[in-house]
């Protein structure tokens, strides 16, 4: 099994093992710093590496002493088929000296270094025997790098020497080494504060991660290159592409839920044939490999698609899911979709494109940064996406709008909707470029909220120009009955009511209607 050190605190939930295809089990632990950048890897591995994150004692700080002392503890009677691991933040930070509890305290105050360079080579000797002795792989991860902190606690630059020692190790036990150093060196410019105020090891929101995700597939020889070049769709637009449909359960549905969850809809002896493919043969929720999804909101989270793109919590949909399934049972390539978390953009105004209204128009902000997002998302594929290489390259395929709820000039509105689809072909420059305009149906059709805005979408797919390559799905039939409108505590309408199963309709209607668009 994997065992994979990092140093921080929180144990990820263990993906469970399945006995026709066991999963390798890969331990993390180190530096504080690896809890978020562990829980974004686990998802991305989920499905194929069962990847968790040592916990500690609540306001323990890490390093080699404690490691040693703890270790039996730390590694229980599982066993690991990797361990991925590294300390040293830990033992370079100052502490308060002729005390038995830690407490960190500047050079300045009398602070003393919790380890000198002699003993932290013989710990980690220590260490790399103890860890070899269970017959794990072992990948070592090196020190980030120190900014500057207005603390003092540590010395900036003073990880490289520890780095050094920590090299020479590792090269003379045959360990792997995972570069976080240089990778971080790689993401921030270390001659500026930090953004984190005081906090020297905050890092703008750069991905920590793919490092991790890479190494860790690699030395299990997990690698699979995918049949390319990978076919991108964009999904940008407001609440309702955001999505919130719920899923109670994240591992498995849950008998007894309220109609509108996605645990009722899979459950429900009539619903079999429809959804049933939504579930492994273990009865839990199933993921797809060949369909690829990256969601930035609140945090970015990538992986193989399935349920938790949607909405602010972990366990929600949007159309994203049955969009993504659509495509991947028509394509053969891999597919990736980038879904965008706009808020709640008006094309008259933040989502303002540069032609809108006239040439040469400063563009609204989110129009900004939905090509920032697409841009980076597109330029780092591989971060995200680790069986994604330059050779296997990518395809813009198509584009999805749900946008018109923010909008109430249906005249302007079509103005900006036709400007907007022409310049971000422009700008991504597929001129053709397949695209959806989502029809903005909220209100059923009994209480259409917006039918001149629908009339508008109607129209501006029906243009000359777009014939063949633009096209309009209708919406309202999908709005949730009044008996389904209580899956969740806080029912919204601006949230379709937390509805799964209009979501999951709506994601397929939109991906049958691409299906047609595509060459």
């Amino acid at each position: 099994m994997l065992l994979v050190l990092t140093g921080c605190s929180g144990l990820l939930a263990a993906e469970p093992t399945s006995a026709l295809a066991p999963i390798p089990n890969v331990l993390v632990l180190g530096d504080s710093i690896y809890s978020q950048p562990t829980n974004n890897a686990a998802a991305i591995l989920r499905g194929r590496v069962n990847l968790q994150f040592a916990t500690l004692q609540p306001g323990e700080v890490r390093n080699t002493h404690q490691a040693l002392r703890n270790l039996d503890n730390i590694l229980g009677d599982q066993s690991w088929d990797l361990i991925h691991f590294n300390f040293g933040l830990g033992d370079l930070v100052y502490r308060a000296p002729n005390m038995k509890a830690f407490r960190v305290l500047p050079k300045t105050a009398g602070g003393i270094r919790t380890t000198s360079p002699a003993l932290y080579e013989k710990n980690l000797r220590s260490l790399v025997a103890r860890l070899k002795a269970t017959g794990s792989k072992l990948i070592w991860a090196s020190t980030t790098p120190i900014r500057h902190s207005s603390t003092g606690v540590f010395d900036m630059e003073s990880e490289i020497e520890y780095n050094a020692i920590a090299k020479k190790i590792m090269l003379e036990q045959g360990v792997p080494i995972n570069d976080m150093y240089s990778h971080v060196l790689n993401l921030i410019d270390m001659d500026k504060p930090a953004a984190h105020g005081a906090d020297p090891f905050y890092f703008d929101r750069k991905p920590l991660y793919p490092p991790i995700v890479v190494n860790v597939l690699r030395e299990l020889d997990l690698i699979q290159p995918v049949h390319g070049p990978v076919q991108v769709f964009i999904m940008a637009g407001g609440w309702s592409h955001i999505g919130g449909g719920i899923v109670v359960d994240l591992i498995k549905p849950r008998p007894g839920q309220n109609r509108g969850t996605l645990d009722h809809m899979v459950l429900e002896q009539k619903n079999a044939s429809d959804y049933g493919h939504l579930l492994d043969e273990e009865g839990k929720w199933k993921t797809r490999s060949d369909v690829w999804i990256h969601f930035d909101r609140r945090g970015p989270k990538s992986g193989a698609l399935g349920i938790g793109y949607g909405g602010d919590r972990k366990r929600c949909i949007g159309s994203e899911l049955s969009f993504g399934i659509a495509l991947g049972d028509h394509i053969e390539q891999q597919v990736c979709i980038i879904k965008t978390a706009l808020g709640t953009p008006s094309l008259a105004s933040d989502l303002k494109s540069p032609n809108a209204g006239g040439h040469g128009q400063k563009p609204g902000t989110a129009y900004t940064n939905l090509l920032k997002q697409i841009n980076e998302s597109l330029d780092s594929l591989s971060d995200k996406f680790p069986d994604y290489t330059n050779n296997t390259g990518y395809e813009l395929a198509g584009l999805v709008l749900n946008v018109g709820e923010q909008d109430s000039d249906p005249n302007l509105y079509g103005e900006h909707l036709k400007a907007l689809i022409a310049d971000l072909r422009a700008e991504l420059k597929t001129p053709k470029l397949p695209c959806i305009i989502v029809g903005t149906g909220r209100g059923g059709r009994n209480e259409t909220e917006f039918p001149q805005i629908i009339q508008s979408q109607q129209h501006i797919a029906s243009l000359p120009e777009h014939r063949g390559n633009v096209a309009f799905v209708e919406t309202r039939d999908f709005w949730p009955a009044e008996d389904a409108r209580d899956a969740y505590r806080h029912p919204s309408n601006e949230r379709w009511f937390d509805n799964a199963e209009s979501f999951y309709l709506m994601g397929k209607a939109i991906g049958d209607q691409m299906i047609k668009l595509l060459p």
